[in-house]
């Protein structure tokens, strides 16, 4: 049954502000196919009606279509922005019995606001009950169902130090952890849809929201609307913090950012008298560059989820054995070959190894990691299909999994030494785990194989820029921007590899002027 979806995107996309586009129609296609089949219904109309008329059946497929892809301590480098920096600033002006009012929307099954509760208990102990007031919100009612109970399964913690899940939570019988009761009654949930005509009056007045790995699913126009929303929930001088990733998708002049030791945020405008989150004051877009005004909506770019504990954007791809070399690639940098399609295997049909990875792939691409993770798990781990193992060793690292995503990428590269995909794989993964020196070496090697492969000049950049080799950073981020501006590609989404990257390319390019603009002030 192949169903005409234009009327049930047209009512998603109203009632939630969730697009589903291109490879994501599918997914959706999937879902409705679902749903309708519990219904007992074979008839598109009835199920569209239903759908419009029926609350229960609208939260039963957003429950289908929304990633729960959460863990503890997700991008922690914002949850030490918080106690190190925004909760002291906040604190220094408030009223003893005034708690600080955080939100976490989008909070799924409630790792974000539970993380952010245990952090604050870190810094401030008991007190943090007095001092702090947490809510969290979510779509999904029965993602907050599991929210409240307070139980998860290891999959949650795979970014969680040992000493803070042994200090914070017990083991149950089934496999499962609790959440201490302390800090479960500090964080209250609640149904809340971000496209609803009026938000109840009691969110108004927040010192500060979480709005991570969220405005993902939302083009431009709904995302400048749901920021305009959120501001109007904050108090003078509160604080927004969306995911590293959604920064500059959401930098669209609704609210000034900030930056605090590399980590970017934005602010409601402060009274007078509250000091400013950072010694440098406000700067004119997110990334420290001059421009002539804030951007329109309709110059943002939206992307794809990034359900990824690696800040590393990109997914992707050997440089001349001589790193002196590279300056012979700035002076002959070609334009970079646009993105190919993925290949339609001609014996799909008949070997079964080649429909599991069409099948992975289609899964990867609709952000179910672990669905494609095991749907690739009975080919094993021997490196006899290296395009397996490659989409293997992305999924490894889109999941947080370092390790076993650098172990994946060698295993390619046994059997395809220059493999350029399983080379800035090794790079990214290496990176991550602070091995510099076998990062560099994997790039350098994809770069000497594909010169024009700009992942792996901008990965090296971030090699170098990590080590503090400010010339040979500069160097690698202008052979990108060159690579770019050849390819006359700004504006596009970036393929560099199986999956798409996390960002696009305008995105990238600003990026890149951004970190070239911090390495001049740094000289």
């Amino acid at each position: 049954m192949n169903l005409n979806l234009t009327q049930t995107k047209a009512l998603i996309r109203e009632r939630l502000g969730l697009h589903f586009d291109g490879h994501q129609e599918a997914w959706l296609q999937r879902a409705v196919k679902a749903q309708m089949a519990a219904l007992g219904t074979t008839a598109p109309d009835v199920y569209l009606t239903r759908l419009r008329e029926d609350a229960a059946v609208m939260q039963a497929l957003t429950s289908l279509l929304t990633i729960k892809e959460t863990y503890f301590y997700r991008e922690p480098h914002q949850l030490r922005l918080l106690t190190e920096h925004l909760a002291p600033l906040l604190l220094r002006t408030r009223d003893p019995d005034d708690p600080i009012r955080i939100l976490s929307v989008g909070c799924a099954t409630g790792e974000e606001p539970y993380s952010v509760a245990i952090a604050l208990r870190q810094r401030w102990g008991e007190q943090a009950e007095r001092l702090f007031e947490i809510s969290a919100a979510d779509v999904d009612e029965r993602a907050l169902d599991q929210a409240r109970s307070g139980r998860y399964r290891s999959f949650s913690f795979r970014a969680m130090p040992d000493d803070l899940i042994a200090r914070w939570f017990t083991s149950a019988p089934d496999n499962t952890r609790l959440i201490a009761p302390a800090v479960r009654r500090q964080v209250r949930f609640r149904p809340l849809n971000l496209l609803a005509e009026q938000f109840p009056d009691d969110l108004v007045g927040h010192d500060l929201i979480f709005y991570r790995n969220l405005s993902i699913y939302f083009d431009a126009p709904t995302r400048a609307a749901v920021l305009g929303r959120l501001s109007a929930l904050l108090r003078p001088g509160g604080y927004l913090i969306v995911g590293t990733a959604e920064t500059l998708a959401n930098d669209l002049g609704v609210l000034p950012t900030r930056q605090h030791e590399g980590v970017w945020f934005f602010a409601r405008q402060s009274p007078e008298g509250l000091p400013e989150p950072t010694p440098d004051g406000p700067v004119s877009n997110c990334w420290g560059l001059p421009t002539a005004g804030a951007r329109t909506p309709g110059e943002a770019t939206s992307r794809r989820a990034a359900p990824s504990a690696n800040p590393d954007p990109f997914a992707g791809a050997r440089a001349h054995p001589d790193p002196r070399g590279a300056d012979a690639d700035a002076q002959r940098v070609v334009a970079a070959r646009p993105p190919a399609a993925p290949r339609e295997h001609a014996a799909a049909a008949t070997r079964p190894a080649a429909r599991r990875y069409q099948e992975a792939l289609g899964l990867a691409r609709a952000e179910q990691v672990d669905a494609a993770l095991a749907c690739l798990a009975p080919l094993g781990v021997a490196a006899t299909d290296p395009e397996s193992m490659t989409l293997r060793a992305h999924l490894l690292l889109e999941r947080g999994d370092l390790e076993a995503a650098r172990t994946a990428a060698r295993q390619v590269l046994i059997a395809d030494a220059w493999s350029v995909d399983a080379l800035v794989l090794l790079g990214r993964s290496a990176r991550a785990q602070g091995d510099l020196d076998e990062a560099v070496d994997a790039l350098r090697r994809a770069i000497y194989q594909r010169p024009e492969h700009w992942p792996a000049h901008y990965q090296l950049a971030e090699c170098h820029r990590n080590a503090g080799r400010g010339d040979a950073a500069r160097r690698e981020y202008r052979i990108v921007l060159r690579q770019l501006a050849d390819a006359r590609a700004g504006a596009g989404t970036a393929q560099t590899g199986p999956l798409p990257s996390a960002l696009s390319l305008t995105d990238l390019r600003l990026l890149c002027e951004a970190r070239l603009h911090g390495l001049a002030d740094a000289t």
